[in-house]
């Protein structure tokens, strides 16, 4: 592991030890967990918003799982939904996934934007586009779709993932955490050309 991954897995280690929205990445506190200097860790993240930038990308790309989706004995359509699934609000924490949809959204391009968030916000959304075209992908390959089709159905998804989001925030009485899951699972079967 490189020095620059390891300062990032000790940064991970603080943050998972602590309560939510109260991690200390201080310089000095990483680089403690870390076993270095506070100045070799500034070789590697020259600010504090870098080292933050760097933990969170980590952690993005950590969080999302492909789970079942190479496995040819399972339905094509369940695996995928399994995949989609975890992009969307669940029942035990709908309110908490959509505040932070949103205010992810609004940090990044609302009318006091900031650079950092929107950068991660760009990087989230290019992390998903990859993962639904490599989940296609896979199914492509196994018959299931085109290999023509990979592209757009990820941006299909993709888009629609994000605009259930925006529609539960609006009118959750109607878009509803079941609601939501069904037009997924409705959309993959028109992908897979079962409706």
């Amino acid at each position: 592991m490189s020095r620059r991954d390891a300062i990032i897995q000790a940064a991970m280690r603080l943050a998972e030890r602590s309560a939510p929205g109260s991690a200390n990445l201080s310089v000095r506190a990483v680089a403690k967990e870390a076993g270095i200097g506070p100045s070799t860790l500034r070789h590697y993240f020259p600010t504090q918003a870098d080292l933050h930038e760097a933990v969170v990308r980590s952690s993005l790309d950590v969080a999302i799982k492909d789970f079942s989706i190479a496995d040819p004995s399972l339905d094509p359509a369940e695996r995928l939904y399994e995949c989609c699934a975890q992009f969307l609000p669940s029942h035990e924490h709908r309110d908490v996934q959509l505040e932070l949809w949103f205010s992810m959204h609004l940090n990044a391009l609302g009318p006091e934007k900031r650079a950092l968030t929107h950068r991660l916000l760009e990087y989230g959304h290019d992390l998903t586009y990859d993962c639904l075209h490599r989940w296609l992908g896979v199914l492509a390959e196994e018959g299931h779709l085109s290999p023509a089709e990979v592209a757009p159905s990820s941006t299909a998804l993709f888009t629609m993932i994000d605009g259930l989001s925006l529609h539960a925030i609006v009118t959750p009485e109607r878009m509803t955490v079941d609601a939501v899951h069904g037009q997924i699972k409705w959309m993959i079967d028109k992908i897979l050309g079962r409706g």
